[in-house]
């Protein structure tokens, strides 16, 4: 089906999941099955999948697949999973990462006022901290030069590091930085998943 190639939860439930993925899937053929590590942030684990869909858009390539025989641990896993992302979805909570202490003020209140959650980390190993805390569900970062680095830095150190995450650099019309959050916000993974499961 994928071979060894890495996909992207985009639907996702206790019997099945929607994959995406921007490789080239080779030929993948309705109703064979595959061995499937599902990785559900800190959680994991492998269960045999059986394609039922594929389809082919632009430069993407959907999977779905039925799960076959399942560990209770990872069903377990699953159901957290899709818990989080609903309730994370609620919280949209965003990363400011911003050394102008006038303008993050601002715009954390921006965010709380348009129903996202501000986190505004003061060190960069509170930054990387909250990042990898899976059940924060953190899709989305707001960066201006802080901690040393340049924006451009840290957008860097955000895509090697917590790829999931949607980078937006902060400008000084406050405004229009909180509506590209809120834009980024509702086409991320998490935002997906919870409409889908909604």
């Amino acid at each position: 089906m994928l071979g060894k190639q890495q996909a992207t939860i985009e639907n996702l439930s206790s019997s099945g999941a929607l994959l995406v993925t921007s490789h080239t899937v080779e030929q993948p053929i309705v109703d064979t099955c595959a061995t499937v590590e599902l990785k559900l942030g800190l959680e994991s684990g492998w269960l045999s999948a059986r394609t039922v869909r594929v389809e082919r858009i632009e430069h993407l390539t959907k999977i779905a697949v039925e799960f076959d025989q399942m560990e209770p641990a990872l069903r377990a896993s699953i159901e957290a999973a899709i818990e989080g992302a609903i309730a994370a979805a609620a919280r949209r909570p965003v990363l400011v990462v911003d050394d102008h202490m006038g303008r993050r003020a601002d715009l954390i209140a921006r965010l709380a006022a348009r129903g996202m959650t501000p986190l505004a980390p003061r060190t960069p190993l509170e930054a990387v901290d909250l990042l990898a805390r899976s059940h924060l569900h953190i899709n989305v970062a707001l960066l201006a030069p802080s901690f040393g680095q340049s924006s451009s830095d840290l957008r860097e150190l955000f895509a090697e590091s917590f790829p999931w995450v949607t980078a937006t650099d902060i400008s000084n019309d406050v405004e229009a930085t909180v509506d590209a959050a809120a834009r980024a916000w509702s086409t991320n993974d998490v935002a997906r998943l919870a409409t889908a499961i909604a």
